[in-house]
């Protein structure tokens, strides 16, 4: 049995509509979410600029953590497409493909902001504010990134349990 099955299912999204209309609801809003921090996108040079508090070190890190971030962002719009079509299209595979993207996504950028966060808070603190803001931005990742999963696992276990040949009535 694979990891995705074992989750916890939902009979809809957001307690008010179906799961293919949340499905790609979800792929619509992720799809955003990755092109807001792709780079070249926005025309800004970061969302945050702490050069002015930083040192030498600590400003080469903000920067290598931006092209990071840019590089899982055009992942997150790669698997939110394929998301809208496996939703469309009735392709449970495409659904894990953006699953398994997702929760990459999610880590990663947990992962980036924890960096930031250590900087904020242990290395530079004139930047606290800056620190309690990345910390609130980590905890709704986390809860988007597991509620996303668990909205688009219910519509892929769905069309497994309709797909399938044993079906009888």
């Amino acid at each position: 049995m694979k990891f995705m099955d074992k989750l916890p299912t939902v009979i809809s999204c957001c307690f008010c509509c179906f799961l293919r209309a949340g499905t790609v609801m979800i792929a619509l809003v992720s799809f955003l979410t990755g092109l807001l921090f792709a780079p070249n996108v926005n025309h800004t040079r970061g969302f945050w600029d702490m050069d002015p508090v930083l040192s030498y070190y600590s400003a080469a890190t903000e920067n290598a953590l931006q092209v990071v971030l840019g590089a899982v962002s055009v992942l997150l719009c790669f698997v939110s497409v394929l998301l809208a079509i496996g939703a469309l299209c009735n392709l449970p595979a495409l659904i894990e493909i953006y699953q398994w993207g997702v929760l990459f996504y999610g880590c990663t950028v947990f992962l980036l902001f924890t960096i930031l966060d250590i900087f904020c808070f242990f290395v530079h603190t004139n930047c606290a504010v800056a620190g309690a803001v990345l910390l609130g931005l980590m905890v709704v990742i986390v809860l988007l990134t597991m509620y996303f999963i668990i909205v688009v696992n219910s519509l892929r276990m769905s069309m497994k349990y309709l797909n399938n040949d044993e079906f009888v009535l």
